[in-house]
């Protein structure tokens, strides 16, 4: 059987020999199994890059942190494990400019940990500058990792400040795509409940089939067409046909 971290990373020195592998764990509840999962990862890395093999876990809640400590307490094997486990406390609010600009994924983390308080409008200056830092190419990567990652509110507050600050829009053209699309859906879905609605109203009974193929679709053009066919439809079928 094949076990899948959630991510690795490779430290190399000058001439791309290992150094050092990280493995990457993100854990949001509890699980038992990583007792022994964990001690696979490590052990598969050690063995396979002839390298010192850290890991490292996020939890975004420090109750759940606490209970992964405990649960990685000796307990008698001969493989022992010992992972880096951290939670949003400890990282820093990264507002100082010149730490941001030396650590730009340090800033970043900050940012995400941090997304769901107040306090992180205060590291937008920071952030920027730390995006800046990268030059173009890496900023755009870096900064849809921030938009990816940011509860809604403090996006908007975010590319409000970089819009302000920039002038443009930073995100890639692929973020663009996806938000483009992603607004289309959400368009489609609204004109495809406005036709159900009309019909409901109406008195026109709507069979499942059709309700779940009026909601499915994400023609704007053919939604704006059963919606003018719905004000007058006597049954569902007068709707959607060809």
């Amino acid at each position: 059987r094949t076990y899948h971290a959630d991510s690795m990373v490779l430290f190399c020195d000058p001439t791309d020999q290992p150094l050092l592998a990280v493995v990457l764990e993100v854990q949001r509840g509890r699980d038992p199994t990583k007792r022994r999962t964990w001690k696979l990862y490590v052990a598969q890395l050690e063995a396979e890059l002839d390298v010192a093999v850290a890991l490292v876990v996020y939890c975004p809640d420090a109750a759940v942190a606490a209970w992964y400590q405990r649960l990685c307490d000796p307990d008698g094997s001969s493989l022992l494990l010992r992972p880096f486990i951290f939670t949003p406390d400890e990282v820093p609010l990264v507002v100082d400019v010149d730490l941001a600009r030396a650590n730009p994924a340090l800033a970043v983390l900050s940012a995400l940990c941090h997304g769901g308080q107040p306090e992180v409008d205060d590291m937008f200056p920071a952030l920027m500058e730390a995006l800046r830092s990268l030059g173009p190419r890496k900023a755009i990567s870096y900064y849809d990792v921030v938009l990816a990652g940011l509860p809604v509110a403090a996006r908007t507050r975010w590319e409000a400040f970089m819009t302000t600050e920039v002038g443009h829009e930073y995100h890639s053209e692929l973020f663009r795509k996806l938000a483009a699309q992603n607004q289309a859906v959400g368009e489609a879905r609204g004109e495809g409940r406005a036709v159900l609605t009309v019909l409901d109203a109406r008195g026109v009974e709507v069979p499942t089939a059709v309700r779940e193929q009026i909601l499915a679709c994400t023609d704007l053009g053919q939604l704006d067409v059963w919606l003018r066919r719905a004000v007058t439809a006597t049954t569902a079928d007068d709707v959607i046909r060809e």
